[in-house]
Formats: C-alpha cells, structure tokens, sequence
C-alpha cells in the first residue's frame, strides 16, 4: 500500500526498513507520554508482525512508513487498526523522530490516513488516545480535525505516576462536509 500527499509518502514497511524502525522505537523521546518502551526483542517482533499485516485478509491493522516525498527518507510511522467491528471503529496513531517535530508532518499523515480510512476502510469513526500531558500530540489531533470526546481519568501509568489519557476522534459524516 501506498499513498502519495503532497510532502510525504505514506508505504508498508519492508524488511529493508528494520534499521529505520528500531532507531525509531529506540529513541527515549518516542515512547515519552507511553506506559512502557520496548526492549530489542520486542521491537523485532513487533516489526515481523507490521510485515506479517501487509498480506493480512481482510487487513485490520496498517502500520506505514511516513517517508519524505523529496527524497524516500524514512521520517517516522502512522498507524491505524480496527479497533471495534459493531460500530467500525479504527484507532489511528503515529511517531516521528523528534528533528522532525513541528513542521507539520504528523498532521499531514495523520489527516491523510483518516480520510483514507473514510474512503477505503468503511470507518464510520476514527479515535486517537494520547497521554493529556502530550500537547504535541492534541494539536496534530486537533489539526486533523479530530474534536476532543474527553479525558479518561489516569488510564496511564507512565513515568512512575498515574495519568490521563485523552481520547479524540472523527466522524465520517464529519469528513464528508470537508
């Protein structure tokens, strides 16, 4: 799968990519607002398993690569899987390496891949959970045009601490007026 916006290039991952992705999922500031980060093993598992969803049928779970269009560079990941059949809902996430922060990118994956899975998935609503102490993350939620469903009182435990989480989302009658 791929998709092609203006700056950027949302594609599976290959094996190719796997240096990409633990340098990702290895940088303390990616899993920052997460309950835990994972260890070597579990990143190598976790990236066989996003090859494994590739030739998945039916396909509930696309984990892309986010790669400038410039020049194919790997920049973060973008993810959306089914999280609730009866009322098809998907949950959309997303990292990117912290040099590219704040230019922009997060929301235009973000964007993309829920009109995406408006357009080609049969969502009815897309939801995005982020720890609320995560401002970065409710701005691209918000620039998205994702509205604010609420706070789920310390849901997380991050950091030694107990923390809330909030929980964002998009309605397909929302994105058909856009």
């Amino acid at each position: 799968m791929e998709i092609i916006t203006d700056r950027l290039i949302l594609r599976d991952y290959t094996s190719d990519d796997f240096s990409f992705y633990e340098e990702l999922e290895l940088n303390p500031l990616s899993h920052k607002y997460e309950n835990t980060a994972p260890d070597a093993k579990q990143i190598e598992e976790n990236f066989l398993s996003i090859l494994t969803q590739t030739t998945s049928d039916p396909r509930e779970h696309y984990d892309l690569a986010v790669c400038t269009k410039q020049n194919s560079t790997p920049i973060g990941n973008v993810s959306i899987k089914l999280n609730w059949e009866e009322i098809r809902e998907w949950e959309i996430g997303w990292v990117l390496l912290p040099e590219y922060w704040k230019m922009g990118y997060a929301t235009e994956a973000v964007k993309t891949l829920i009109g995406y899975a408006f357009s080609s998935l049969n969502a009815h609503r897309v939801v995005a959970y982020a720890n609320a102490e995560n401002l970065q993350s409710e701005k691209v939620m918000i620039r998205a045009g994702m509205i604010r469903d609420g706070i789920l009182r310390e849901t997380r435990f991050c950091n030694q601490q107990w923390c809330d989480e909030l929980i964002y989302s998009a309605l397909e009658k929302e994105a058909a007026l856009n």
